[in-house]
């Protein structure tokens, strides 16, 4: 089986840039629109993988876990993360410190819209709402509402060499009180260089631009399978461990970036607001029904903060690294 490898289009999840006033309802109907269109998309992977599969198969692609008994990376997945309450403190002892809880709600798919033999056009996206809720503290909750439309291209060069070029707009708003929308951009160039049948080296570049400031980064890694069994991408800065415990049960670790960032606007200011941290999660998959899987975790969230910017003010809170529980379902090919 030679699946999709979305090691290719993968991304961290932030938001910002800012529109004029357009009001939270806008941002509802669009994440409505995408949440159906995703819907609709994971039904029809869920039916037509075989033949999804098959497709890809009889292109020139070559990807990585072709001939292992790991199962290949969620296509499509509906994932609820908690995080438990934690004490939040200002870096600089002038505002008072708030207890915090957090959770997390995200559903998404990434699909090949179009496989031709050395070309693939891959579409989906991710829609996610953070529920931050305020335990104790002078502040109010927040419900942060983010879409990420996502959409690669792909091209095989030869036999070893796949590159994609991939854009993803995050489009973020705050729910609880009729906030301004915006949206944070990513976009780029990565590519993958078969260099054996158990080594494939990722590189490649990505821009960002976030509220005004623009960002490029290397993108670097590589994906190795030691036995059938297991697989390791080293994918920097989130490396995950996979491996198969029998051909259903499935362990999994790894980091990943975690959070939310939205505008804010009141009083006559306007301030951007992140609330974000890297979460190092361990966890196990089981098969329920052919390729679908329903995974369980545990870990711990550190460098937890909430910044919020203004034109004369940069507070920041920072907490003690906390614990984290997380449940999906996903559709593996």
């Amino acid at each position: 089986m030679t699946p999709l490898n979305t090691d290719l289009i993968k991304m961290p999840s932030c938001s910002s840039f800012r529109f004029a006033r357009p009001r939270s309802q806008a941002c509802v109907f669009f994440a409505h629109a995408l949440a159906l269109g995703l819907m609709m998309g994971s039904l029809s992977a869920f039916a037509g993988m075989d033949d999804m599969l098959k497709a890809v198969q009889q292109s020139d692609f070559s990807f990585a876990r072709s001939a292992s008994e790991v199962p290949f990376y969620p296509v499509a997945w509906a994932q609820d993360r908690f995080y438990p309450s934690t004490q939040f403190k200002d870096e600089r002892g002038v505002l008072p410190s708030g207890k915090v809880s957090e959770n997390t709600f995200d559903f998404g798919c990434f699909l090949p819209a179009y496989i031709a033999k050395r070309d693939m056009l891959v579409l989906g996206g991710d829609i996610g709402l953070d529920r931050i809720n305020v335990r104790s503290g002078p502040y109010p909750d927040q419900s942060i509402l983010r879409v990420t439309p996502t959409a690669a291209w792909l091209h095989q060069f030869g036999e070893k060499e796949t590159v994609s070029i991939f854009a993803a707009p995050i489009v973020s708003c705050d729910l609880t009180d009729h906030q301004p929308w915006g949206v944070n951009a990513y976009c780029g160039v990565v590519g993958m260089h078969e260099y054996s049948d158990k080594l494939q080296l990722l590189y490649g570049g990505v821009y960002q631009y976030d509220f005004g400031r623009h960002t490029g980064y290397p993108y670097a890694g590589v994906l190795w399978q030691p036995s059938t069994k297991c697989s390791l991408s080293l994918v920097f800065p989130w490396p995950t461990f996979t491996y198969a415990l029998s051909k259903r049960w499935l362990f999994q670790s790894g980091i990943a970036p975690g959070g939310s960032s939205w505008v804010s606007r009141g009083g006559g200011v306007e301030t951007t607001q992140s609330f974000g941290s890297w979460n190092i999660n361990a966890g196990l998959g089981y098969q329920l029904h052919k390729k679908l899987w329903l995974f369980g975790g545990a870990g711990m969230a550190g460098l937890r903060g909430v910044k919020i910017e203004s034109s004369d003010d940069r507070p920041r809170f920072e907490s003690k690294p906390s614990s984290l529980f997380t449940l999906a379902l996903q559709i593996r090919p």
